[in-house]
């Protein structure tokens, strides 16, 4: 039995980025860019106002009650053709570009037209640069805007189209397959027989997967028999990765690790000192991905947190695998009974500058009801047995987290 760290750190060394693939810029929301993006002209690429007003030249405005002469009209999109001589300004739009001669705009609510709209007067003094953003202040031609690794969200998407890159290399995202076991798994429109369960773990599994931007498929259910459950895996391997829960304890009927076996599986760890999830297997088979978490739904969505989310963003490209760890101050008094490193149901919040956690009462990793009270974990160390309240204690935050 190997740490949780340990897992982790086998799990990512053997764990590849995906190949990256080019794609159109208005299909990439949700992925991570694979190259940096340099922009192709100055930005703005003029001397831009940022106000309805009046362009002109700052040394006409020093004082108050300057008196103008209108010459122009500049609305965006126009690009002027005339310079401004000493004693002279011209209406302009927001955005549109300055024309020569002027190095300032007063806006509109700091002016008076006087002679039918023929002269305008400053009423308050100018300096230069005044509500003008300079050609080339946001970035250069040819300076990087973006770089590899950025997650790819509705701003980005938008520079992209600012900077005219319509074709943009990201990592392509790895998909996924899900497969459950057991003869006792039923599915979710079915009221269980004695002695069966509904099948909760694939479709937990699979927005976990979708929170992350991936598509994956759900083969179904594998009962407990070798043909029936090679036959499913052989599906799976089709895909990049391969995630299925049940079947990797001791029992008679725990049979994923021989048939994995008999495809040419190799296994990196068989089981990890968490809890829950201990018996988490990760392996290859050719160089497909599987992970075979433990069949208890709590435990199988705790290890896809701790183990395989950091697994799937690194093939994602993410420079950042793991989910924010803080600092939080314990609300109640918490018990660790087992010889591992704890990772248990909570709910934390953030007030006053601190964050706060509360450890949910469960009853076991097949406690799937508290557990969807949750946004986080509380981290016990394998070595504490307990944590008393208002001790600083380490959490892990969910995504759920920021929801709530």
């Amino acid at each position: 039995m190997i740490s949780v760290r340990d897992a982790i750190e086998i799990t990512l060394a053997n764990t590849p980025r995906q190949k990256p693939v080019e794609a159109d810029f208005t299909r990439c929301i949700g992925t991570v860019l694979a190259e940096d993006v340099l922009s192709d002209m100055d930005m703005p690429p003029f001397n831009r106002s940022m106000m309805d007003g009046y362009a002109l030249a700052s040394d006409d405005a020093l004082l108050a009650a300057a008196k103008l002469q209108v010459v122009g009209f500049i609305p965006a999109g126009s690009n002027p053709k005339f310079k401004l001589q000493p004693g002279q300004a011209a209406k302009i739009m927001t955005g549109a570009p300055l024309p020569e001669g002027a190095d300032a705009v007063r806006e509109v609510e700091k002016v008076r037209l006087l002679d039918q709209g023929r002269v305008v007067e400053i009423l308050e003094p100018v300096k230069p640069g005044l509500n003008v953003v300079p050609k080339g202040a946001e970035v250069k031609a040819g300076e990087a805007v973006l770089t590899a690794g950025t997650y790819i969200q509705a701003p980005i998407i938008g520079l992209l189209a600012a900077t005219g890159k319509v074709k943009v290399k990201i990592y392509k995202p790895p998909e996924v397959a899900i497969l459950a076991t057991g003869d006792e798994l039923v599915d979710p429109h079915i009221k269980p027989m004695p002695g069966q369960i509904r099948n909760s773990n694939s479709f937990t599994l699979q927005a976990l997967c979708s929170r992350l931007g991936l598509k994956s498929r759900i083969l179904g259910v594998a009962k407990d028999d070798k043909n029936a459950l090679r036959f499913k895996i052989v599906e799976g391997l089709k895909y990049d990765v391969l995630l299925m829960t049940g079947g990797v304890s001791m029992g008679d009927l725990d049979l994923v690790q021989d048939v994995l076996k008999e495809l040419g599986g190799h296994f990196y760890y068989q089981k990890v000192a968490i809890k829950p999830g201990k018996p988490t297997v990760f392996g290859k088979v050719g160089e497909k991905l599987v992970f075979a978490l433990p069949g208890n739904p709590v435990s199988s969505a705790t290890v896809f947190e701790v183990i395989v989310r950091p697994a799937l963003r690194k093939m994602m490209g993410y420079p950042v695998y793991q989910n924010p760890i803080v600092t939080a101050v314990l609300t109640e008094y918490f018990a660790n009974h087992s010889q591992r490193e704890n990772y248990h149901p909570a709910v934390c919040w953030y007030e006053d500058g601190q964050f706060f956690c509360r450890p949910l009462r469960t009853r076991g990793s097949g406690d799937i009801v508290s557990f969807a009270r949750s946004n986080s974990y509380l981290i016990c160390p394998i070595d504490k047995k307990e944590i008393y309240e208002n001790e600083p204690v380490q959490v892990m935050l969910r995504e759920d987290f920021y929801l709530t």
